[in-house]
């Protein structure tokens, strides 16, 4: 019973090694291209006008709030661009913030 335990045991161990090892190569790696234009027009107004919220995007753009979610969440998912939140002293939902990754 003490050798399977142990044998389980090194095998958890060697899977999270190599998890580990997957995800930071992953981080390393270069980000992968920008496809859509709509993208790249989006990261460089980000780029011009700093972190914005979404609502402010729409104003700027006049592109619809779900297209203009589908952009942010393919920058987001490629790395470029950073989702925060702003902390709230009211009630309500946080303010979303947008901005390009350094």
């Amino acid at each position: 019973m003490g050798d399977r335990m142990s044998n389980q045991f090194s095998e958890f161990i060697e899977k999270k090694d190599q998890a580990i090892t997957d995800s930071t190569a992953v981080l390393t790696e270069k980000k992968p291209p920008i496809v859509h234009e709509l993208d790249r027009n989006i990261l460089k107004l980000l780029v011009k006008e700093g972190p914005v919220t979404r609502s402010k995007l729409v104003t700027l753009t006049g592109i619809a709030r779900s297209t203009l979610y589908d952009s942010l969440l393919r920058l987001i998912l490629k790395g470029y661009v950073a989702r925060y939140s702003e902390d709230r002293k009211q009630r309500g939902r946080p303010k979303v913030f947008y901005q390009v990754m350094q």
